[in-house]
This record gives C-alpha cells, structure tokens and sequence, in this order.
C-alpha cells in the first residue's frame, strides 16, 4: 500500500496484525514503525524485539507460538538489515493469521528491488515501502509532521534551515528538532543560527556557496573529508544536484522568460535561498554548464577507475578547477 493509506489506517488505529515497512529512509521507517506499536503495545503486552544479528527463528516463532502467563497478547518485533528467508516470514505470518492475538511487525532497511519484492508478497498487502524525499518540500513537510507530534512550535523556515544544514538528512534533521523541544521555545531562523550545528562543522550548502563565491575552501574541505560518513561518490552527486538545480532554474527563466522557483525545481525555498540561487543560476551560461558537468563526470570515472589516485588532492584539484570555470563566467 502507499504511505497516505498507511496514514488513514493509523489514524483509525486499524492496523493489521503483521506488517512490513522497509526502503531506503531509515527515519521514516523508524518512525512510522514506533507509531504502530504505540497502537498495539498495552498493559497486557509480551513483546519481543530483536534487533540485526540478534534475529534467530526458533526464538521468533517461540515467542509467537507460546502463550504467555502475564500477557494477553505477543508482539513480534524484528529490525535488520539482512534478508529473512521467505519460508521463515511464511511461518511468522502464519501464527498471526490464526491467533489475532500475535502481532509481527518487520522492519527492512534494505532497497533492492529483488530482495524485497520477495518479501512484500509474503505480507500481501500490508507493507509499505519508504523513499527518500523526492524535494525539500517534501522533508519539510515530514519534519512539519513531525514538529507537530512532540509540540515543537517551529517556523517553516527554521525546519528548511535544519534539513539543510544537516546536508539533506532527513534522520539527523528529526533528531535535530527533539533536541529543540526540550528548550519549550518558539524556534526561528535566529534560534537554529546559534543553536543547530552540522556534524561536520560546516553544511554542504554553505560549502557550495563558498566554493562559488571563490572564497578559500580548502580547510571546509578538510573538515567535511573528516565525518564519518564522507565518501568520495556522495561528494560529486552532491555537486550534480546543486549544479543541475541552477541549470534546471537557468533554464526555465531562459525559456520562459520570468523567474518561478517553485515552477522551475520544485519547491519555494526561504526567500534568502530563493535570491541566491537566482544569482547563482543567471552568472553561468549554457557553456559554463557543460564544462561543469563534463568536469565531475570525468572525475566520478578517474575516482571509480583508478584505485591508485590520491582521493584528496584530485578531489582538491577538482574544486579548483570548478571555481575556475566560475571565475571565468563571473569577470568575463
């Protein structure tokens, strides 16, 4: 089913007694997930949750099988990140079906299509799979939703804010705003300004800005290769979306002949980023452009095929060459 369907169901507390959420956005399957088993958990619940390596069947189907002293109901709970052979998932799902009494909620971190096809159809129809936000728009709307549910009074703005200073991560953002609800304060732009901070010290949209106003940013690029989370691939791809951002509002005003963000990618960002990305787009032209994204697609091919490169200096020599192309169009 989809995820508005999933919604009304919640909203009725009319849930199936075995369910599976799975995909690729950890956060909203976390979330969704909590919601269902605060509808099912009650006084008179037995439940079991295993989590990743600690899934065994034995232990599963027991706790299933096996009526409880103290509890009206059993509640299976399993989160991984690794196939469940379907013959198991069959056998779990089975006990729910004749004991309204057992519930088995399964929650898949994984998103190929192979593997997870073959799960879902053992649910039927009660699973959803979850993607990431295809838009700002959308996150913002989802940590809006969020907001609401622990009484965080916030502005639309401050979540944008948020969402981007935690490069686009929907689960650190969340995380972010219950930080925020312990203050029990209005949260605005000035708030997240003093108090919201990116784990790698600086967020991905103020790197970009600094890189196209040809500030130094080799020592922002120091401490981003720093986090944890860094990869070399994910950096690029960050880069072709906020290049091919500016391209796609380039080209709109182009053809159109007027300026419409919201028409043009999508969304309608804080008026602050509206302006500048307005700026940004018009200073290149169509040549610009192309020499941008032949540049990081020959380095995502030398990043890929060459495995004895020096990932920093090229990737440093790659920035540069950026900012050159951007100099150019910017004092022709």
């Amino acid at each position: 089913m989809y995820k508005k369907e999933l919604d009304t169901l919640l909203e009725t507390k009319k849930i199936n007694n075995f369910f599976l959420l799975f995909g690729a956005e950890e956060y909203q399957i976390q979330d969704y997930t909590e919601e269902i088993l605060s509808i099912f958990i009650n006084e008179d619940t037995n439940l079991l949750t295993l989590y990743f390596d600690e899934y065994e069947f034995k232990k599963a189907v027991n706790h299933l099988s096996e009526p409880s002293l103290f509890a009206s109901q059993n509640i299976l709970h399993i989160k991984t990140d690794k196939k469940i052979p379907t013959k198991d998932l069959k056998a779990l799902i089975s006990l729910c079906k004749d004991n309204k009494d057992n519930k088995f909620i399964l929650e898949l971190y994984e998103s190929d299509t192979k593997i997870t096809s073959e799960i879902s159809k053992a649910f039927g129809t009660n699973f959803v799979r979850f993607f990431k936000p295809n838009t700002p728009d959308e996150a913002i709307n989802i940590l809006a939703k969020t907001s609401r549910k622990m009484g965080l009074n916030i502005t639309k703005n401050a979540l944008y804010d948020i969402y981007f200073i935690h490069n686009e991560n929907l689960y650190l953002a969340a995380s972010e705003l219950n930080k925020l609800s312990s203050l029990n304060l209005h949260i605005d732009q000035e708030i997240v300004k003093k108090l919201v901070f990116s784990l790698s010290s600086i967020g991905f949209d103020e790197f970009f800005n600094k890189l196209f106003n040809l500030q130094d940013i080799k020592n922002d690029f120091f401490q981003i290769e720093q986090s944890p989370s860094f990869n070399e691939i994910a950096l690029l791809n960050s880069f072709y979306k906020l290049f091919f951002r500016l391209f796609k509002l380039h080209s709109y005003i182009k053809i159109n002949g007027k300026f419409d963000i919201k028409e043009a990618i999508g969304y309608k960002p804080p008026i602050n980023i509206e302006n500048t990305l307005k700026q940004q787009s018009l200073m290149l032209n169509l040549k610009n452009y192309e020499e941008i994204f032949k540049v990081l697609n020959l380095a995502e091919l030398e990043l890929k095929t060459n495995s004895s490169i020096d990932k920093s200096a090229f990737l440093i020599s790659m920035i540069l060459n950026l900012q050159n192309i951007i100099s150019k169009a910017k004092f022709k």
